[in-house]
């Protein structure tokens, strides 16, 4: 599904993947086709006095948006949750078969930190099979605001998924380093 070091449109936030075509400029900012496409639009619409066009992405059409919403938010606090098992939290993972060692690495690291929290803030679907997901991480050390994150969510098989790529630079935050992705 979606690759590590993931690029993605600037405006929309669509994965690579998800896009026929994505343009980039100097400092790594990436801009899909059909953001393109929408900004051409506006531009043909506007008047000379219009200087500064405010720009809305479209948003993905998910099926039931409640349900979906719920389920993305179900998986983030499944990736955090101490009380289930390390295969169950790795399921709720994009391709997290082989996360067990670094799931159980962090666990044993950070053992007194088994209250971490996670708060979904806001959910935004991007195309039909991804999320852009604003979520916070309640742990005493990060103070009452917590660490505000953004990351992405995948719909893998059936199941929303958290993004492999967010799990890993989560980790990679606490010093420990995610594996290479199954090759099945």
């Amino acid at each position: 599904m979606s690759g590590d070091n993931q690029k993605r449109c600037g405006f929309c936030g669509r994965s690579v993947e998800a896009v026929t075509h994505l343009v980039r400029s100097r400092g790594a900012v990436y801009i899909c086709d059909r953001c393109v496409a929408q900004a051409h639009e506006m531009l043909a619409d506007a008047t000379p006095t219009d200087k500064v066009l405010r720009f809305r992405p479209p948003s993905g059409r998910v099926g039931d948006h409640d349900q979906a919403e719920e389920a993305v938010e179900l998986a983030f606090e499944a990736m955090f949750d101490a009380t289930v098992s390390v295969a169950q939290r790795c399921a709720a993972i994009e391709d997290g078969a082989n996360l067990e060692s670094t799931m159980q690495e962090l666990q044993e690291r950070y053992a007194p930190s088994r209250d971490v929290e996670v708060v979904v803030d806001a959910v935004r679907f991007v195309a039909d099979h991804e999320a852009e997901v604003r979520f916070t991480i309640l742990l005493p050390q990060f103070g009452q605001g917590g660490l505000h994150r953004v990351g992405y969510a995948v719909h893998d098989d059936g199941t929303w998924k958290v993004a492999r790529q967010t799990w890993c630079e989560l980790i990679g935050l606490a010093g420990v380093q995610c594996p290479p992705r199954s090759v099945d």
